[in-house]
């Protein structure tokens, strides 16, 4: 009779079969890594005493005299365990405690590959950078990744035409030019490890005829060492071969230049010779190009190989200066990829003389890692693709030197240049870009601004606690991430092939990478960012959902317009320009082309919301789905468009009035409804700078109706509601979240809860102190895990929809449970911000650590105690944690780091308003002392905090200030702007 097993319902483990057989050697710290000798499930291989879980036993069967000695002292029904002590190795056979008597060639074998197990997942430096052992296992897809962008602030477009890479430990990985177009292209299939075809940045070394270097096979024999360096916003891979060569590969990307390509990434080559003799060496460069029609490839590859011919642009004396793609369809020729390798043999500049463009020519019956084509290439021209470029030219190294390759590959575009010219601008930019780098210490020049224009970004808040690890995070890596989001977002990483445009509601990365940008002189970048936004908003006050050149979506999903008023708010108090509500910008949606002032807009948006786009509680519809793209309850939403052209003949058909609320039995958000509170809120006070009286009398009603209503139908006993349902006549169910909502799939629990209700009903301060202390009882209950504060509790939203995140996830992955760190930091955010006001100490204290605690759980250095079984990336903040297993999953991009960020700054007491900074710091309980910088771009405030052992606030009133030694009264600090350092103490008794 057939049975069948899945994972999630299988727990027997090797593990413990091992604990079983060996109890007597095995206790309950003593870490082992085991895999099953054979699918009947009673015998064992494993490995213990590990420093932590790793692929142990994997790894020591790739030696074949390993497998071979282990594998035939098991057979088919013995477990064996080998077991590390400090300087041996011991090999123990079930049934027997005696050690097995092993040759030495196997217990020498065995110590030296698992001599390092404390070092395979790498080492993080105080720089924040990731060295890693290109011999070692990996964790999982992100673990060895890292990101880099280009600089285009200053030039047109620049949210959408910033270049950007994912770039794996090999180098490996796609890199895209403007908003979604592909340079070097992604790898088209279901594994989430190779975002980039495998071909791109590679390259060979031939010598006298025969491959004696490949840069991504690193087993082969003449490879003595290999690591790799990712560090912010570049990448250094080196090797050391027997053969007595060095060699470094450099890869980042080139920050805009006037007359150069829109998007250029650079892979520096440098070979060292060491071997005492003359080497004439050959390299072989590869890479993909970018398709230019990427949706014809699920349909008909066909289509995307035969509308592109190869071509090169040709020296007079017979050099390559660059391999290009070309395209037959007019819409394809507006962007022209190419690659040009330079070639330094001494003090001379020399271009390959060798092509190929044929990807099944070039591989042969081989493989990639050994082509059959590798030395003499064609030199065809093929009339069709795919893009698959090679590039060979001569390298004469003496005894001693150096020899240095460059590689730039890149796009010409018309995106941002008036003056494109299919038939010039390629030949004239290109040019550009060989005669600017004809000099070898402009590339390093190069890389030198990037790391200069980084470190001033960076500098907007620098920490100096007492933890180390936090300070490096915090000062280098975190920033990273954030300037990457900034015009990145969502769209793109290691594990994101497709082509997701910029999300409207990603405007919360905006939201943190602003202060950076207004600190080191860029206020009025920030404002092109927010007018850029601003934008995509309708008439009618609704907005695109996403956007590349066009958007898309419109009004779909409800949340959207809402979060560009917080960025507003937060952008104004940062720099005082109130002014910005004035500055004009495109409607959109409309033809011809409108424009009206960011103020008109706000109030569009908040009319939308507040008063038409409502349901029968007068709060904000659902629509789609609100933040959570997986709570889709209506299964018959209308977007923006219809919902406007519906409300105008309601007005018609009942002769009301603009500003009617909609008549619908469409489901209520009332996360929307927090989120309306907060932008009602900011602009109460922005009307009130600006001198609105009307108005701001109007927004105070709407935020006292709003409050009113919010209590009134969402407050729900002990937590408030995450939607309101209309629909049901007769009352079957009436709304989502909370007891008493007939929803939970556990019957351990009375409802479902939601995360985000507790978070924005406290940003939104919609919460009063004993709701906050109701609603972190169930926190504390239903939704914490060893592994963070998940999304939601167990819900059967099979119930009331067919298309939520119970329907597509496993409980305990994605919304469905998961440990969501977006959210979770919004959490945290309010946790902090709760803390500081509420009346009551044990519960301020009480916020305060569960908010440390969720922060110290979503570190992305945590990784490294517990490397392959958390997963994720040491530098780089993932998406969410599987709440069963704690599996830092990806994508990398996420509002993760931007909210995180939020609730550090929150923490360490950095309050921006309109006319200074609020000092309100919330230090851990152990913490005694913490100092930091705030650079705000006009001075420097160094702030120092020091407290006893325990829970301290400035709410208790129990702390001396002083600014420049003078006592201050309260926690407001003055706006300086005199370019000095000014010194703030906080002092608790």
């Amino acid at each position: 009779m057939l049975q069948k097993i899945v994972a999630r319902d299988f727990k027997l483990s090797p593990e413990s079969i091992l604990r079983e057989r060996f109890g007597y050697m095995l206790d309950d710290n003593t870490i082992v890594d085991a895999i099953f000798v054979n699918t009947d499930y009673k015998s064992a291989i494993g490995v213990a005493n590990l420093p932590f879980k790793v692929p142990a036993v994997l790894q020591i069967l790739k030696d074949k005299e390993i497998s071979e000695f282990i594998l035939k002292e098991c057979g088919n029904s013995y477990s064996i365990l080998i077991f590390l002590e400090k300087d041996d190795v011991k090999i123990y056979k079930e049934g027997s405690k005696k050690e097995v008597s092993a040759p030495s060639q196997i217990k020498k074998g065995l110590k030296k590959l698992l001599e390092n197990v404390d070092r395979w997942a790498g080492t993080l430096n105080d720089r924040g950078e990731h060295t890693i052992d290109l011999r070692t296992p990996s964790p999982g897809p992100h673990f060895y990744v890292n990101l880099l962008m280009g600089n285009r602030i200053g030039y047109d477009y620049a949210l959408q035409t910033t270049p950007k890479s994912v770039v794996d430990r090999f180098g490996r990985g796609s890199f895209r030019s403007h908003a979604d177009t592909q340079v070097l292209a992604t790898r088209w299939d279901m594994r989430a490890e190779e975002n980039g075809f495998p071909a791109n940045r590679q390259f060979y070394i031939v010598e006298d005829f025969k491959k004696i270097f490949y840069s991504a096979d690193v087993n082969d024999e003449n490879i003595e060492s290999a690591f790799c360096t990712h560090s912010q916003n570049h990448s250094i891979i080196e090797y050391r071969t027997k053969c007595g060569l060095e060699i470094k590969r450099t890869i980042f990307i080139l920050p805009q230049y006037e007359g150069l390509p829109l998007a250029t990434e650079v892979q520096r080559i440098e070979i060292k010779n060491t071997s005492g003799k003359k080497r004439n060496l050959k390299i072989v460069y590869t890479g993909m190009f970018g398709t230019g029609t990427p949706h014809a490839i699920f349909e008909d590859v066909v289509y995307t190989n035969v509308i592109m011919q190869a071509s090169v642009l040709m020296q007079d004396g017979g050099g390559i200066a660059a391999i290009s793609p070309d395209y037959y369809p007019e819409q394809c020729r507006e962007d022209l990829r190419f690659s040009t390798l330079m070639i330094r043999n001494g003090n001379n500049v020399e271009f390959p003389k060798e092509f190929c463009s044929n990807y099944n020519e070039f591989v042969g019956n081989g493989t990639l890692e050994n082509p059959e084509n590798l030395t003499k290439l064609s030199n065809n021209l093929y009339r069709k693709g795919p893009g698959f470029f090679a590039l060979a030219g001569d390298l004469t190294i003496e005894p001693g030197d150096v020899g240095v390759v460059d590689n730039f590959t890149g796009l010409v575009s018309s995106k941002a240049n008036p003056d494109f010219d299919y038939d010039n601008t390629l030949i004239e930019e290109v040019s550009n870009l060989i005669n600017k780098f004809m000099d070898k210490d402009e590339v390093l020049k190069a890389l030198d601004k990037n790391i200069e224009f980084y470190d001033k970004y960076r500098n907007f808040v620098q920490l100096n606690s007492e933890n180390q690890e936090l300070n490096t995070y915090f000062n280098r890596n975190l920033p990273f991430q954030i300037l990457y989001q900034t015009f990145v977002s969502r769209s793109f990483c290691q594990t994101q092939k497709g082509y997701r445009e910029i999300g409207f509601r990603e405007i919360q990365d905006v939201f943190a990478t602003m202060y950076y940008f207004v600190s080191m002189g860029e206020a009025d970048f920030v404002k092109q960012l927010l007018k850029e936004w601003c934008s995509k908003v309708f008439e009618f006050g609704f907005a695109y959902h996403n956007f590349y050149w066009e958007g898309k979506e419109p009004g779909k999903w409800s949340d959207d317009a809402l979060w560009f008023i917080q960025a507003a708010y937060r952008y104004i108090n940062l720099t005082g320009d109130i002014g910005f509500l004035d500055e004009e910008v495109i409607v959109a949606g409309n033809s011809p082309i409108s424009t009206r002032p960011v103020y008109e807009t706000i109030k569009a948006i908040i009319r939308y919301s507040a008063e038409i786009s409502i349901g029968k509680h007068k709060m904000p519809l659902l629509d789609s789905a609100d933040w959570n793209d997986c709570l889709k309850l209506d299964s018959d939403y209308i977007d923006g468009i219809e919902k406007e052209k519906r409300y105008k003949e309601q007005l018609k058909r009942t002769g009301g009035k603009m500003g009617d609320p909609f008549e619908s039995n469409y489901t209520e958000s009332v996360m929307n409804a927090f989120l309306l509170k907060v932008a009602i809120d900011e602009m109460i006070e922005l009307s009130e700078e600006k001198g609105d009286l009307e108005y701001n009398k109007k927004l105070k009603e709407l935020s006292k109706n709003l409050y009113d209503n919010i209590q009134e139908h969402a407050w729900k006993e002990v937590f408030f509601a995450r939607a309101l349902f209309n629909r049901y006549e007769n009352g079957e169910f009436t709304y989502l979240g909370s007891k008493g909502d007939n929803l939970s799939a556990d019957p351990n629990i009375d409802g479902s809860y939601f995360i985000n209700s507790f978070s924005w009903s406290v940003l939104a301060d919609c919460a009063n102190e004993d709701q906050i202390r109701s609603m972190l009882d169930v926190i504390d209950s239903t939704l914490k895990t060893p592994y963070g504060i998940k999304l939601v509790t167990p819900t059967d939203l099979g119930k009331v929809a067919d298309d939520t995140a119970t329907g597509h996830y496993f409980p305990g992955d994605r919304e469905n449970g998961a440990v969501f760190k977006h959210a979770t930091m919004m959490a945290t955010a309010a946790m902090f911000k709760a803390a500081k006001k509420v009346k009551d100490k044990e519960l301020a204290a009480r916020l305060a650590n569960v908010g440390y605690w969720m922060v110290d759980l979503v570190l992305p250095f945590r990784t490294m105690k517990d490397p392959f079984v958390i997963c994720g990336n040491p530098r780089i903040c993932t998406q969410y944690n599987n709440s069963e297993t704690g599996e830092n999953i990806g994508p990398l991009l996420s509002g993760t780091a931007t909210w995180l960020n939020l609730t550090m700054i929150s923490a360490i007491g950095v309050e921006y308003n309109i006319n200074g900074i609020i000092i309100d710091p919330i230090l851990k309980e152990e913490q005694e002392s913490l100092n930091y910088i705030v650079n705000t771009g006009r001075a420097l405030y160094n702030v120092s905090i020091s407290k006893p052992k325990g829970f301290y606030r400035l709410a208790d009133c129990n702390a001396t200030i002083t600014v420049d030694g003078n006592k201050i009264e309260g926690n407001f600090i003055p706006l300086f702007t005199d370019g000095n350092e000014h010194t703030v103490e906080v002092v608790f008794e």
